[in-house]
């Protein structure tokens, strides 16, 4: 049996990778791991967390944050995400991003011993340079034509959501979200002929109103997919990103889960 921990958009929070980590390996038996981006960025943890992600030797592709570590484009960021972006860099060094700057934007996966494989994006298959959210099923709609696989992984917007495709049309599986809402914890299991487009919220800086940490995990022998919320300690990361002088704002957000 192999179930492979999903994970995302970690952004420098360790607090909260660690949390995920814990959990995957303790209560849900995940065997392998996949980062699909946005490591660093935001919080105050941005080696710890790069570096645990180079230990766990897994497969990774790249989101915005990564990216912009190696080739800063300031203008594409609001104020507060440039100010902590400038201190990231500052703390990161020659080798680490000479790693992220190797990373690819997509990747298909074939979890060990599993006759399936899935795709891993950070954004969109269809534009993965250009960092396009996907927010709804219309949004979902051009990636899918890209998709080989029954389901894709992605990340960007912090938000976990389901998204399915029929060969014509895309649509979003509310009761998912009303699961993961009302008890921190969904599963997916897929009907036949559909295709899934899955966001697997956040680790480190979830935006939907819950501050718990979020994280996916996909069993290959059932062929199912499980989102669920972790709590971390939110307390000690506002601590951690107020000692090194990163905004309030980033902070106080995660105390929110916005």
């Amino acid at each position: 049996m192999s179930r492979t921990a999903i994970i995302s958009d970690i952004h420098s929070n360790y607090h909260a990778l660690c949390a995920v980590v814990g959990d995957a390996l303790d209560c849900e038996q995940c065997t392998e791991f996949v980062c699909i981006g946005d490591i660093v960025g935001y919080n105050a943890y941005p080696c710890e967390c790069l570096d645990y992600i180079r230990q766990l030797a897994c497969p990774v592709v790249k989101g915005n944050h990564d990216e912009e570590v190696v080739a800063p484009s300031a203008a594409k960021m609001n104020p507060v995400a440039r100010e902590a972006m400038k201190w990231t860099i500052a703390q990161l060094g020659d080798v680490r991003r000479e790693w992220l700057s190797g990373l690819q934007y997509q990747r298909i996966v074939r979890p060990r011993g599993s006759e399936r494989s899935f795709t891993i994006v950070h954004s969109t298959l269809d534009q993965p340079k250009i960092w396009s959210y996907i927010v709804n099923a219309n949004d979902a709609a051009g990636s899918f034509t890209r998709q080989i696989t029954q389901f894709c992984f992605n990340g960007h917007t912090h938000v976990p959501k389901v998204y399915m495709w029929n060969g014509r049309s895309a649509a979003e599986d509310y009761d998912a979200q009303h699961n993961l809402i009302m008890h921190g914890y969904t599963e997916v299991l897929p009907v036949e002929g559909y295709k899934y487009c899955i966001n697997v919220g956040s680790v480190g800086q979830p935006r939907d109103n819950d501050p718990r940490a979020c994280y996916a995990i996909y069993d290959s022998e059932a062929n199912m997919v499980i989102i669920k919320r972790v709590v971390y300690d939110v307390a000690s990361a506002q601590d951690a990103i107020r000692s090194v002088g990163l905004p309030e704002y980033l902070a106080e957000r995660l105390g929110r889960g916005c």
